[in-house]
């Protein structure tokens, strides 16, 4: 893409990404066991992102509060994003007004829906309505319809998070494609 804008809740996610854009590398510690860690290094030449990096600007930000200078994309990739939101349909709903006309919004989620991050009564899915099972993804449709249509069955993504040297999470997104229109 020409340009990016990414837009994250946590200030230290952006003041990472920031050093790592303007120094090309960051360092962090990754913890062993215990108190145990050791020293890893990211850089933007190793993952062939050097040439990119100015293309994007960082931000940090509300997801259910975007400013409005954030309109007209192409595309808008919400990862991980709506199960960790305190009011999601807010988000979907939104997204009409940031995506141009045969724009995309990519979602992906474990749907891991917890009252810390989002109380219950603002979940889109998880949960049963009348009696029947109401699935965060027919949630996601009824709210992204009529302004979106999905461009194909929603896909499963697994992805690990590393916690420590020998403890690690496995954890399987759904990934979703919509198309505005």
């Amino acid at each position: 893409a020409d340009h990016v804008d990414a837009v994250d809740f946590s200030a230290r996610f952006i003041r990472n990404a920031l050093s790592l854009r303007e120094h090309g590398q960051i360092r962090y510690l990754i913890t062993d066991e215990g108190e145990l860690t050791h020293l890893k290094e990211a850089r933007l030449e190793d993952m062939n992102l050097a040439e990119f990096a100015e293309r994007v600007v960082f931000s940090q930000g509300d997801a259910c509060n975007l400013k409005s200078l954030y309109q007209g994309y192409d595309l808008v990739f919400a990862g991980n994003l709506i199960d960790r939101l305190y009011e999601p349909a807010l988000f979907l709903s939104d997204m009409a007004h940031r995506i141009k006309t045969g724009g995309y919004l990519v979602l992906t989620s474990p749907y891991t829906w917890l009252e810390e991050f989002t109380e219950k009564q603002h979940w889109i899915g998880g949960y049963k309505e009348n009696g029947e099972n109401l699935r965060t993804i027919e949630g996601i449709n009824r709210l992204l319809s009529p302004q979106f249509e999905p461009v194909s069955e929603p896909i499963d993504v697994p992805f690990v998070i590393r916690e420590t040297a020998r403890k690690h999470q496995h954890t399987i997104a759904q990934l979703s494609i919509w198309r505005r229109i």
